[in-house]
């Protein structure tokens, strides 16, 4: 009779990474299904939260900004004018699927330790059940884009069925990163706060409620600098999911390009790092 066994030999083995996710995929559906319990269970309006969330964030800046900036009410943005707030809406709640996972990931294997320390299973689930976590609040609040969408008199056209595509190249980038931030604050406690710092600078250096185009089009920001913001892989993807949401087309190669590249190497260097520190992740907690 032979069994599946994980060993600390096999938590090292860069190449047994996919096959014990597989295996583990219980284990996955499981942590996912425990963290949203926690998070809605006892929560009196449940998962109305996850739609009251970015509508109350769009409309407060939205009322700011239609105060403070009444004539840029509208941008140009994928091709056509929209309404700030729903261009604001597409933004943010793509964001905020990116920013919910990595804060989650991070301290994840820390808030799971004793699974951590007493059971020898692949590691990488607890991180990626933390990204795949806000994929719920995410669904929920794309039903609500293109209801506001269409209430703003847009259109819903084919181009739509790019979005899966547009959002795998975002996954990737952000289960990558989330293996390394996880890995890395189980060892250096401070990369949590880093992470919170980060991604609140990252907030306003993404183009979640401004297009891209005000920046490629601000006469006096130099060259140099609009090419160091489009390093941020998530001002292409945002930009990415306007073009086709509201311009009704598959967004320029030149968005998808860099994402794709970064999101490629960044899951490679997340797993290879993730799992090579893997075996010592009980001796820091």
């Amino acid at each position: 009779m032979s069994g599946y066994v994980y060993t600390s030999a096999r938590e090292r083995d860069i190449f047994k990474v996919i096959p014990d996710l597989i295996k583990a995929r219980e284990l996955l559906r499981d942590l996912v299904w425990k963290e949203l319990r926690a998070r809605y269970r006892y929560a009196m309006m449940g998962f109305l939260w996850a739609i009251l969330e970015p509508l109350l964030f769009t409309l407060i800046l939205g009322f700011v900004f239609a105060i403070l900036l009444a004539d840029k009410a509208s941008f140009a943005s994928g091709g056509s004018s929209q309404p700030f707030i729903v261009m604001l809406l597409c933004g943010l709640i793509f964001w905020q699927f990116t920013s919910t996972a990595l804060t989650s990931a991070t301290f994840s294997l820390i808030a799971n330790q004793n699974l951590v320390k007493k059971v020898h299973f692949a590691r990488e689930t607890v991180p990626l059940a933390s990204v795949c976590v806000p994929l719920v609040n995410l669904a929920i609040g794309f039903v609500l884009l293109l209801v506001m969408h269409l209430i703003f008199h847009g259109r819903i056209t084919a181009a739509l069925i790019w979005i899966p595509a547009v959002f795998l190249i975002q996954f990737a980038l952000t289960a990558g990163v989330a293996l390394i931030f996880s890995c890395g604050h189980i060892i250096y406690r401070d990369v949590g706060n880093m992470v919170n710092v980060g991604l609140l600078f990252g907030f306003y250096a993404s183009p979640v409620f401004y297009p891209l185009e005000m920046v490629q089009n601000a006469h006096l920001l130099p060259n140099w600098v609009v090419y160091l913001y489009m390093m941020n892989p998530m001002a292409g993807l945002l930009t990415a999911y306007r073009h086709i949401l509201f311009g009704g087309h598959f967004p320029p190669i030149t968005l998808l390009l860099w994402p794709a590249l970064l999101a490629l190497i960044l899951l490679a260097a997340g797993l290879i790092i993730f799992r090579r520190n893997a075996p010592t992740f009980s001796d820091y907690l």
